[in-house]
């Protein structure tokens, strides 16, 4: 695990940050309701949770309509990320940069050759690899189709393809669909409940594939690694079944209206984005600067993106908050760049 991941509020004293641009995850959810449900379950740390959380399986599994063979509830999707490239060990994994770091560590840990592909010659690789692809992309917002994507897969069973669809439900793009390609050995998709219903604290994500796949990624599976607070949220929320993000449309529309006023500041790029959160770039400063600088003058966070690999120290992501919120951060970076211009 790198040092330096989004949403790395824990860093800074409670009451320093008062808008949080670092995190991808939908900020306003209204969570009352499962607030109130999960205050009326106390009793449920009394009691080991289900060492596999098949209840849990199962109602994602209506949902989706497949079978519950086909799903694998996990501690969030990072957990997935590493129960996979624990069972593909001693793989060639194919890592397109920049994208979320697990990958990369998790193929480490588990000693798989890897290939970043931008500079890599994949002629030289084993013909047996693993593809590891990030869809909605972290932390670029690009999207892969969802057509592009199914023929590669179909057309490639000699490669595994992990397709990381965490941000799923915060585009409006064409995305894979489990129940299409539950005849697919070759792919794994992971999913965030997490990002989902904007509950990343309580660490909650599921992965889908072939039954005889699943079946051999639970082999790599430790018991209770799922609380029972965690998975009683996800059976709530999957019943209610309603969106962390009440509007996605307008929230799109707000991500284009403040890139493109980010766009307007001298010396910082934006990058196309097709969910709610954006790359950038800042010329003639760096990025650990100016994050120093908005935190600590404004109460703004945000993620220094030097740390990816591929990424220089220009560059930062910012995910989409209210329209106030995202004004003060317009006019917090142009007077950085406003307080740091040479004559």
């Amino acid at each position: 695990m790198i040092e330096g991941h989004g949403d790395d509020l824990y860093r800074y004293n409670a009451d320093m940050v008062r808008m949080n641009f670092s995190s991808n995850v939908y900020a306003n959810a209204d969570h009352t309701a499962l607030k109130e449900y999960l205050t009326a379950h106390m009793d449920l740390m009394n009691n080991y949770p289900e060492p596999r959380p098949r209840s849990l399986e199962k109602l994602i599994a209506l949902k989706l309509g497949i079978s519950p063979e086909a799903v694998m509830v996990t501690n969030g999707a990072t957990e997935a990320i590493y129960l996979i490239a624990q069972m593909l060990h001693d793989s060639a994994s194919v890592i397109p940069q920049p994208t979320f770091s697990e990958y990369a560590d998790a193929c480490r840990l588990n000693n798989h050759i890897i290939s970043y592909e931008n500079t890599d010659n994949l002629s030289t690789l084993p013909n047996d690899r693993v593809y590891w692809i990030c869809n909605p992309n972290n932390p670029t917002g690009n999207v892969m189709t969802k057509g592009i994507i199914e023929y590669i897969v179909r057309h490639s069973p000699r490669y595994t393809f992990v397709v990381d669809q965490s941000y799923e439900d915060y585009t409006r793009e064409k995305l894979i669909v489990p129940k299409e390609m539950q005849d697919c050995r070759n792919l794994l998709v992971l999913h965030s409940l997490s990002k989902t219903y904007a509950i990343p604290g309580l660490r909650l994500g599921y992965v889908t594939s072939h039954p005889d796949t699943i079946q051999l990624l639970r082999s790599f599976h430790q018991p209770w690694s799922v609380n029972a607070f965690s998975i009683e949220a996800g059976k709530f929320l999957i019943k209610q079944d309603k969106p962390a993000i009440p509007d996605l449309d307008a929230l799109l529309e707000e991500t284009e209206r403040l890139r493109t006023n980010l766009r307007k500041i001298e010396g910082i790029r934006a990058f196309e984005t097709k969910t709610n959160y954006m790359l950038c770039e800042i010329e003639n400063h760096t990025s650990t600067d100016l994050k120093f600088y908005l935190v600590h003058e404004h109460g703004i966070l945000i993620r220094d993106c030097h740390n990816f690999t591929g990424l220089s120290n220009h560059f930062f992501r910012v995910a989409t908050q209210r329209p106030d919120e995202n004004d003060a951060l317009v006019k917090a970076i142009r007077q950085f760049i406003l307080n740091n211009s040479k004559d």
